[in-house]
């Protein structure tokens, strides 16, 4: 739980900061927003229906600091979310994360039409804590396993509708693809080698017992922020891969990496909102060892909360 106040404190910290004006800003537009929401759900152990007790709470935040000159424009983004939920009926934990996630996103462009750039961007992303999966000691996730990795180059779409409306559709011919995992679990492992911390890097498409491996390919992605009214804003992201051609054979199988992320922020004044976060993600590089049950090669996150918010 230290994680999750630390980050609770970082993003409250980000926002008394930036909220300050700096020098020689006027080519500069800076915003952003940060929260801690907690959900809460209680069961008797004789409910009729069954089920368990739980709590959740999740920090946020958000810091966007966009320059543009002439015709150039360049766009940063960094994203920090982490959540943990009590998990009473697991063996082996009292709490795991629900959500986690640290992102670098960075696009420089110059302009060609009224709405279109020729764009060079970067995404960076990975976690902050261990992973698990319910009623398994081991850790399936860490911070920098899995970490992915994003460098394109191609031609992005802006439309602004004057403060309710933002759109921006990317699109990439040339894209670079990494994914690295910081300490693999091996094919073989020797005795006094503990399993305890390795990662299978095959959940996350990498070859057995390899740190990365990286695709050619094109890519796309869109980004929206519309105010839909004053008590709900939507703000969406998705992003596509395909390689043409994987660093582990010449020619792929045509995988693809999809996914779909939505918020729907419903405040009730300035620093009180309802948060409805939906992530919708296929990718089919893991193999069918790793399809989910039901799903396939599609994974699906949710979840609703009530709490503190505050955008600057």
């Amino acid at each position: 739980m230290r994680n999750l106040f630390l980050l609770s404190a970082a993003a409250l910290a980000v926002t008394a900061t930036a909220a300050e004006p700096a020098e020689n800003s006027s080519n500069w537009t800076r915003y952003g927003n940060a929260s801690l929401q907690f959900t809460q759900g209680y069961v008797s152990k004789n409910w009729y229906k069954g089920g368990e007790s739980n709590m959740a709470l999740i920090a946020t935040g958000e810091y966007n600091a966009n320059w543009k000159r002439a015709k150039w424009a360049w766009d940063n983004k960094l994203e920090a979310k982490l959540g943990y939920v009590t998990t009473r009926s697991d063996e082996y934990h009292n709490y795991m994360t629900n959500q986690d996630l640290l992102k670098l996103s960075t696009k420089l462009g110059y302009q060609a039409t009224s709405h279109w750039y020729y764009t060079a961007q970067a995404i960076g992303q990975t976690q902050f804590c261990p992973g698990y999966k319910t009623n398994q000691p081991d850790e399936f996730s860490k911070f920098f396993s899995p970490a992915y990795l994003t460098l394109s180059l191609g031609m992005d779409y802006k439309y602004e509708k004057e403060d309710y409306l933002k759109f921006s559709a990317f699109i990439s011919p040339a894209s670079y693809n990494l994914k690295y995992v910081n300490d693999p679990l091996r094919n073989y492992v020797s005795e006094d080698t503990p399993l305890s911390g390795r990662i299978d890097g095959t959940q996350f498409g990498l070859p057995k017992g390899e740190f990365n491996t990286y695709g050619l390919g094109a890519s796309a992605n869109c980004n929206l922020y519309w105010k839909l009214s004053k008590y709900v804003t939507w703000t969406s992201t998705a992003t596509w891969f395909s390689p043409l051609y994987n660093v582990r054979k010449e020619k792929t199988d045509g995988y693809t990496e999809i996914m779909w992320e939505n918020t729907f922020d419903m405040p009730l004044n300035k620093y009180f909102s309802t948060k409805l976060y939906t992530c919708l993600r296929f990718d089919d590089s893991v193999g069918p060892e790793n399809k989910g049950e039901g799903w396939g090669y599609f994974q699906f996150s949710e979840l609703l909360s009530f709490g503190l918010s505050y955008a600057f």
